[in-house]
């Protein structure tokens, strides 16, 4: 049995799936917020896959961090 670990603040819940799903579907609109909150994060960490952690801008051969005159 795979149990869902739920982190708050001064516990931790222990779930299986099957629990979870019964708890959400008691609140519809809880469950769609979810959804939208798993697809937004699952996107951002694709699209930060994809373009790799972010850098300073660099001008110039030299590395330097100021723009050329």
């Amino acid at each position: 049995m795979r149990l869902i670990e739920i982190r708050l603040t001064r516990c931790r819940l222990f779930l299986t799936e099957t629990e979870l799903i019964s708890l959400l579907a008691r609140d519809p609109e809880l469950w769609k917020a979810a959804i939208r909150r798993g697809k937004a994060i699952i996107r951002a960490r694709e699209r930060k896959q994809r373009t790799g952690p972010a850098r300073p801008l660099t001008y110039g051969a030299a590395g330097s961090s100021r723009p050329p005159h």
